[in-house]
């Protein structure tokens, strides 16, 4: 059964080179585990959904949770899903523009189209805060 988590953590001070070698790690694991989603940083806090069987996504959570450049793990959702938003996006990270008033148009063209409405507020919720 294929579940949808997103998930949000505290992450201050993180690099552009950080942000990529967390990019590189995702893709190498999810790619092993046959997770896919996407991920938000907006300079204090990520916001990462994943999709995948519920094993492969406990496993995934437990490394997230024993990262020491975040704290503060937190799922906010966890449902079942038929099929997935992000099918061919081992770990997408998609870049929040610095100015508020945009973030919301850029992000929400960005988005995959089979996204649950409820996430897709959640997320694009997630790029107001600043």
């Amino acid at each position: 059964m294929l579940r949808q988590y997103i998930y949000i953590s505290t992450a201050g001070g993180i690099t552009d080179e950080d942000i990529g070698s967390i990019l590189a790690s995702c893709q190498r694991n999810n790619a092993e585990r046959n997770v896919t989603g996407l991920l938000l940083y907006n300079g204090r806090n990520f916001l990462q959904l994943l999709e995948g069987d519920v094993e492969d996504l406990s496993w995934v959570m437990r490394r997230i949770e024993a990262d020491p450049r975040h704290n503060g793990v937190s799922i906010i959702d966890d449902i079942a899903i038929e099929r997935r938003a992000c099918p061919d996006w081992l770990m997408r990270h998609i870049r929040i523009s610095d100015e508020v008033a945009e973030r919301r148009a850029k992000l929400d063209a960005e988005l995959p189209e089979a996204l649950d409405p409820n996430l897709r507020r959640i997320i694009l919720n997630f790029a107001s805060l600043n």
